[in-house]
């Protein structure tokens, strides 16, 4: 198998040469046999590998013990450990979601908190596409997401997305690897295992060569889906102008192809992925008109371009403060050096003022209030994961024709504290914080 795994990284160039690998390791047999895989074939292929483990903390002693297999297996290989313990249930609860999309979430925030320059290594495997394939299949989704789990995506690869689970599971006995098994994995409660338990063992006896068919069937729709997101950039490069984007251009092009870059339009200019209907309202327009897609975005087109306006008239201008205030839009900032026996709480909400309390020796540089910019990121307390604003408002539902308006405060480091939202870590008050910033913030 390793040289199976050894041929999906040359066919999709996975690994370049001198790349730092982070290896995402659950301790299951799929993650310890990629884990085997890359630590056989680190010094040929001349990367180094590291490991990342998350403790969802939802099987309590068995959860635990996950995460003292891998730490172990970690020091016995001489492999980098990087662990993180989060209570995905409360999360999930607190946020609105289900407990396999808050995981997922979770996970791929910690993977990419631990560096701008790591290759992200994950265990998905054959089998997996195809339960995803058929979860969105149900779901109905159009041809990008029946292309299912790619072998990679920007900084994320799956060495055994070629492999099957049985012949996995064949590696790990032939070669020893011992590895934890997940009860959860069995309770049909979930969508996937239902899928795995139910719907592919009876494709399997109408077809025993399914997995086969299905690679085929992978590959085949990635290249179309790839050639057709391809057409799809090169109209949207042949439409864009400094006025925006032509609608006859897009107009003219096929509806495949049309679609495809309405998609990609939305998304640059909004932060959102519009849904099927959101695409139709907007193709309906281009010949001139308006509409409201994805809870409030406008749409218009104008002068034969297609235009996203904004709700408010400007964007407000970055100010420094003056006296201790800053005032930017419709928000008003004031901040005061107090004692630390003046710190009530980290954060006050009470009527239409906010007030929180950081710690001024880690504030980089002068302080000001400006509104998001390309790039901008936080590390939003207490949370240790950095992530982008876009990521960060999609999950607090911000609404999108007000996220480029909104006033946040920065210091000469970048964004430090978003209204209503919270603080970053770097500026936390701790036990060895002797000045403390209060910030109270009205409007």
């Amino acid at each position: 198998m390793i040289d199976k795994v050894v041929e999906t990284i040359l066919k999709y160039d996975m690994i370049q040469p001198k790349s730092r690998v982070v290896a995402a390791v659950s301790g299951g047999s799929d993650s310890m046999a990629m884990l085997f895989c890359l630590n056989s074939i680190k010094e040929k292929c001349d990367f180094s590998l590291e490991v990342a483990h998350v403790n969802h903390c939802l099987r309590g002693a068995d959860s635990d013990a996950d995460e003292k297999y891998v730490e172990e297996i970690c020091r016995e290989w001489n492999i980098t450990f990087h662990l993180l313990r989060a209570d995905v249930a409360s999360l999930a609860r607190q946020n609105g979601t289900g407990t396999e999309e808050e995981g997922r979430k979770i996970r791929y925030e910690f993977f990419s908190s631990l560096g701008d320059d790591i290759i992200i290594a994950t265990a998905h495997n054959l089998n997996d596409r195809e339960e995803t394939f058929l979860f969105n299949f149900a779901r109905g989704s159009a041809l990008r997401g029946l292309c299912s789990i790619p072998a990679k995506r920007d900084n994320i690869i799956r060495p055994l997305i070629s492999c099957t689970k049985a012949e996995i599971n064949a590696f790990c006995d032939e070669k020893g690897i011992k590895y934890v098994t997940d009860k959860t994995n069995d309770d049909t409660l979930y969508s996937r295992n239902r899928i795995r338990h139910n719907v592919i063992t009876e494709l399997k006896k109408i077809n025993s060569g399914f997995d086969d068919c299905a690679s085929r069937c992978f590959e085949s729709i990635n290249e179309d889906e790839k050639f057709l997101s391809l057409l799809s950039k090169e109209l949207i490069e042949k439409a864009v102008s400094e006025y925006g984007y032509s609608a006859s251009v897009i107009a003219s092009a096929p509806e495949p192809i049309k679609r495809r870059a309405l998609i990609k339009i939305v998304e640059v200019q909004t932060d959102v992925s519009p849904d099927f209907g959101a695409v139709e309202r907007i193709s309906s327009i281009l010949g001139g008109g308006s509409c409201e897609i994805n809870g409030g975005i406008k749409v218009r087109v104008r002068r034969g371009y297609i235009e996203f306006p904004c709700e408010v008239s400007d964007i407000p201008v970055p100010t420094g403060f003056e006296n201790g205030k800053a005032v930017c839009g419709n928000s008003t900032f004031r901040y005061e050096v107090i004692n630390k026996s003046e710190k009530q709480n980290s954060e006050k909400i009470h009527h239409n003022e906010l007030e929180y309390f950081l710690d001024c020796d880690k504030i980089i540089g002068k302080l000001s209030v400006r509104c998001r910019q390309e790039g901008d990121k936080i590390r939003l307390f207490p949370s240790e994961c950095t992530k982008s604003l876009k990521k960060l408002f999609n999950e607090k539902a911000v609404e999108p024709e007000k996220r480029a308006s909104l006033p946040m405060l920065a210091d000469e480091e970048g964004i430090i504290l978003i209204p209503g939202i919270g603080f970053d870590s770097r500026v936390k008050v701790s036990a060895d914080t002797e000045k403390i910033i209060r910030i109270t913030i009205t409007g």
